[in-house]
């Protein structure tokens, strides 16, 4: 946590000593954020792909301010691709939220402290996609359901693989014996 704080703190001063405002600050971490789990990612693998594969990929710059007519299609950039990452990422965050919180009640005490951390963390993350979640939501009627069940697809996949090779639990697998005062 102190390290977020002292990456914040930076950016803060930063922003300060440059004339912006904390509020053009956070917009512009939304906006990294965003673009760092969405075209940021497309990009790098398209260019690992070039550069271990040899697969090349076509840009070609088309005029989009005439109707084409039959040839409009063409022209239709397809977000649902660009969409799937970010929105894996909320999933995998709230769910983890309600997890951590749900785990906490039913353990007790002891593990409400380590949860603070985690919980500090998924919110950071959820605050920053955040305006993508906004802009996702108010559009419902245009949003592809397939990005929400690729993306839904995506983050039970990808839990269900931390919890199989979860590292903060030992190898010998979780301790089930209750023992109360007189454990050995």
């Amino acid at each position: 946590m102190a390290l977020f704080i002292s990456i914040a703190a930076t950016g803060i001063l930063e922003m300060q000593w440059g004339g912006v405002s904390i509020d053009d600050w956070w917009r512009n971490e939304q906006f990294w954020v965003i673009g760092g789990v969405s075209s940021h990612l497309f990009a790098l693998f398209q260019g690992l792909l070039k550069v271990l594969a040899g697969v090349s990929t076509n840009f070609t710059v088309t005029s989009k301010g005439a109707d084409d007519g039959e040839f409009s299609e063409l022209y239709l950039f397809k977000w649902t691709s660009l969409l799937i990452p970010p929105m894996t990422l909320l999933i995998i965050n709230i769910v983890g939220v309600v997890v951590g919180v749900s785990d906490a009640i039913n353990n007790g005490y002891d593990s409400w402290g380590p949860l603070f951390g985690r919980l500090f963390f998924a919110f950071w993350v959820i605050m920053h996609l955040y305006p993508f979640l906004k802009g996702l939501l108010g559009r419902q009627d245009r949003m592809p359901t397939i990005v929400v069940v690729w993306s839904i697809l995506l983050a039970s996949i990808l839990t269900l693989l931390w919890v199989r090779i979860n590292p903060f639990v030992s190898r010998d697998g979780p301790v089930l014996e209750v023992c109360g005062l007189n454990c050995d």
